[in-house]
C-alpha cells in the first residue's frame, strides 16, 4: 500500500509543481496587457479571457496538491482536542461522508459539463471568443486527482489509527 501511496503522490506533487509556472503565464499575460493599454494606448482583447482561463487550470488542478500538503482551509475547534488516532478517524469519517460524495458528484457533473461544452465546441462570452471545453475539461479532472489523493490520505489515516502514529 506504501508503494500506492508513494504513487498518488507523486502525480500529485509532479501535476502541482507543473501547474504552478501557469501563475507565471498569468503574470505575463496581464504585465503585457497593461504595457500595452498604458504606454500604447492599444489594448490586448484577448488578454481578460486568457488570464481567467489560466487562472481557472491553476485554481482546480492545483486543489490536489493542496490536499497532499494539508492547505486547505479546517476549522479545528473540535478536533484538537482529540487524540491523534480519534483525529485520523474522524477524518477517515469526514472524506467518507463528505469529500468523496461531494468529489462523485463533482466528476459526474463536471463529465457532462465537459461533454456538453466539447460537442458544442463552445467558446467564451468575450470579443475574442476562445474555446472554453479545453478549461472545462479540468473539472472532471480535477476531481478523479483529488479522489485519488483522498485516497493515499484515506490509507495514510487507517495507518495511523492502526498505530497510533502521528502522521
Amino acid at each position: 500500500m506504501s508503494a500506492l501511496v508513494r504513487a498518488i503522490d507523486g502525480l500529485t506533487t509532479l501535476v502541482g509543481r507543473i501547474v504552478g509556472w501557469v501563475m507565471i503565464f498569468i503574470m505575463l499575460v496581464t504585465v503585457y496587457d497593461v504595457i500595452a493599454r498604458r504606454l500604447f494606448n492599444a489594448p490586448v482583447i484577448w488578454a481578460f479571457d486568457v488570464s481567467v482561463q489560466l487562472f481557472a487550470l491553476h485554481f482546480m488542478i492545483a486543489a490536489p496538491f493542496a490536499l497532499l500538503h494539508n492547505e486547505h482551509v479546517s476549522i479545528n475547534i473540535f478536533k484538537d482536542r482529540l487524540s491523534v488516532r480519534h483525529q485520523a478517524v474522524l477524518d477517515i469519517f469526514c472524506y467518507l461522508i463528505f469529500f468523496y460524495p461531494f468529489m462523485i458528484l463533482l466528476l459526474m457533473y463536471g463529465w457532462d459539463f465537459a461533454a456538453r461544452s466539447w460537442a458544442t465546441r463552445e467558446t467564451s462570452w468575450g470579443i475574442v471568443a476562445l474555446p472554453v471545453y479545453y478549461v472545462k475539461t479540468v473539472i472532471p479532472v480535477t476531481a478523479g486527482l483529488l479522489m485519488l489523493q483522498g485516497l493515499a490520505n484515506i490509507i495514510r489515516l487507517v495507518q495511523v489509527v492502526r498505530k497510533g502514529e502521528a502522521r
